[in-house]
């Protein structure tokens, strides 16, 4: 008896470690959007280190002024100190020559949380490089579903409940509101939710219309949906002005899936037909079969003295929460 009693209380023991030791871990530091790439001097002006760069620092689709996708900070490996172990978003490119094939390591929460951490290693520059060009789209969505899901977090534990319950009992659609958002509009089909500042101002729409063919989830379709609604409810700040797209810009469309749910996507630009305001602006829209009706949720940014990389991102999270009930 004496023995499983032991047994029992070291297994509780070592549980409880292991979860103390998650929990002792420092919150991350650094900014939105910032990488900390801890490669040699060497290393980082080959070919190789050049490639990862070029990916990392590569144009944001859907702003209207070139931003990079991420803050590219280098970091010698001998001053990979502590006080940069804790950062948020973390790449380590290490050359080593007992690696044969070259391997790329993901992990969470290695020094801090919520921390993402990308080890590459390999033999040589020329198999760094290659091990880079073939996994670039595992690097660049690591970072991005790690910020993503930083957004989402914070907004869960800071959620308007009172918005989203509204939301959910007019429209049956879930959205993960923040506080600082107020419902400014809330008719049948149609609802603007906005946060101001002086300087800023973040909005998200959210429309839907009935479903009958496929074919209404094609680019155009959704722009001349998005038009259409944006004339009817958003007025500009003159007479007879209005939100509408900018068509003169290239607007990028995506399909995903998010929990098996299809979504497709818009990324591009909104202007003010009539005045001169404008911005970028992202859009998931999704079947709701049970109802009958193709459900658009957009986000908008207007910061005409700010860079929006950030600021969209942040729209986009909350759009990212969407659930059909």
């Amino acid at each position: 008896m004496n023995k499983i009693y032991i047994i029992v209380v070291l297994v509780i023991f070592l549980f409880s470690c292991k979860n103390d030791s998650k929990k002792t871990l420092p919150t991350i530091t650094g900014k939105a959007g910032e990488v900390v790439v801890v490669i040699e001097k060497n290393v980082e002006s080959s070919d190789a280190g050049q490639l990862l760069k070029k990916i990392l620092t590569q144009e944001v689709i859907g702003l209207p002024q070139a931003e990079p996708s991420f803050d590219y900070v280098n970091i010698p490996t001998n001053a990979f100190s502590s006080i940069f172990k804790s950062h948020r978003n973390i790449i380590v490119c290490e050359l080593n020559k007992s690696e044969e094939k070259g391997k790329i390591i993901v992990k969470k929460d290695v020094w801090a949380s919520p921390q993402i951490f990308i080890n590459i290693i390999a033999k040589s520059e020329t198999i760094l490089e290659s091990l880079i060009k073939t996994n670039e789209n595992l690097i660049i969505s690591s970072l991005l579903e790690a910020e993503e899901q930083r957004i989402v977090d914070n907004y869960t534990k800071y959620q308007d409940k009172s918005i989203s319950n509204e939301i959910l009992k007019k429209y049956d659609i879930s959205l993960k509101i923040p506080k600082g958002f107020t419902l400014d509009l809330a008719k049948d089909n149609f609802a603007w939710i906005s946060h101001e500042t002086p300087q800023v101002s973040q909005g998200i729409f959210i429309y839907y219309y009935n479903y009958t063919d496929t074919n209404q989830f094609s680019k155009q379709s959704l722009i001349d949906a998005r038009d259409e609604f944006l004339k009817k409810y958003v007025p500009g700040p003159r007479e007879n002005s209005y939100m509408s797209t900018e068509h003169n810009y290239e607007i990028n469309y995506h399909e995903f899936m998010i929990d098996s749910v299809y979504i497709a996507k818009l990324m591009g630009l909104w202007k003010v037909e009539g005045d001169y305001m404008g911005g970028p602006f992202v859009s998931y829209s999704t079947p709701d079969t049970k109802r009958g009706r193709l459900v658009t949720v957009e986000g908008y940014v207007y910061a005409p003295r700010f860079e929006k990389r950030n600021y969209i991102r942040q729209v986009e999270g909350i759009l990212s929460t969407i659930k059909i009930k």
